[in-house]
């Protein structure tokens, strides 16, 4: 079972509300569904919840009743003329009309917004499993319905990005803290949770894994400038170079030498005097300049 079906299962027990909330449902559920034409009105979902509710709030609103269509039942159609006149008229168009447009006057009031948002996603919604990824949308095959729907979610406070796709356009959202908000919102309380949960679970393991890359690079560094180090070292010892340096480099040179896999923090606890880690530092890079400056003056036969 996908993360859309549980959101859609949770909206579907949502109690109906108001007479107004109830057709501003109805009203999202048509625009998004698979069509909403003059000639026929069609609702397709793999979920029984989602039909029956579509059923439920076509009935209240227009007096009318889907017919199951397909191999499966999982296509809900209204063909009868009279049937579909009687769904426009009731939400207000005119039968004869070309282009849908969103009628503000079902969705003035916030509660009728929120309800509206709901019928949209059951019918036209889908949102990704938060451990995949953030992305919830709403689909629709109406542009001017899109186009005016982003505009009443970005009065919403809830501005969203437009795609065209395969002759549908799309409102989506990749905010993850929105997308909870908005599930929250419509009704799906539970769903909302448990991406809160995968958010910050998901959260925590990248932190970890950064953490880890994080050390596995600085330790990938630490051993390549431990093996640089000790090159120079063995190339200064084989050219009789390394008796004539002064005492502290002849002692960071044996310290190094002594522990080859250990990080400069960890060398300083041999020195005593206490020697800081630039010091440490400075040390083993003026061990390389020597051995690189011998090797230069002797030419390719040093290398």
């Amino acid at each position: 079972m996908s993360f859309t079906t549980d959101i859609k299962r949770e909206l579907c027990r949502a109690p109906f509300a108001s007479r107004c909330c109830v057709r501003a449902e109805c009203y999202g559920l048509l625009l998004f569904a698979a069509g909403f034409s003059q000639s026929r009105i069609r609702l397709q979902s793999d979920s029984a919840a989602v039909r029956r509710r579509a059923r439920q709030l076509l009935g209240k609103c227009a007096g009318v009743s889907f017919a199951a269509a397909g191999e499966k039942g999982h296509t809900l159609l209204l063909e009868e003329p009279e049937q579909v006149a009687r769904v426009f008229q009731a939400f207000g168009y005119e039968y004869s009309s070309a282009a849908l447009h969103l009628n503000r006057a079902m969705v003035e009031e916030d509660c009728c917004r929120i309800a509206f948002l709901r019928g949209a996603f059951l019918t036209g919604g889908s949102c990704l499993e938060p451990g995949k990824g953030y992305h919830l949308e709403l689909a629709t095959s109406h542009y001017n319905v899109a186009r005016e729907t982003a505009l009443l979610l970005e009065e919403m406070g809830l501005p969203c990005g437009f795609v065209s796709r395969r002759g549908n356009y799309v409102l989506y959202y990749k905010d993850s803290s929105v997308i909870e908000d908005l599930i929250g919102q419509m009704g799906a309380g539970n769903a909302a949770m448990h991406f809160r949960l995968q958010k910050v679970e998901k959260d925590f393991r990248n932190n970890i894994n950064r953490k880890v890359n994080c050390e596995t690079a600085n330790l990938g560094k630490t051993v390549e400038a431990a093996a640089r180090q000790c090159q120079a070292i063995r190339v200064l010892e084989q050219a009789g170079q390394l008796e004539a340096l002064p005492e502290p480099l002849r002692r960071t040179a044996q310290v190094r030498m002594e522990h080859p896999e250990e990080s400069l923090s960890e060398l300083l606890r041999y020195f005593d005097p206490p020697l800081s880690k630039p010091g440490l530092n400075n040390r083993l890079r003026k061990l390389e300049q020597l051995a690189g400056q011998w090797q230069q003056a002797q030419g390719p036969s040093a290398l």
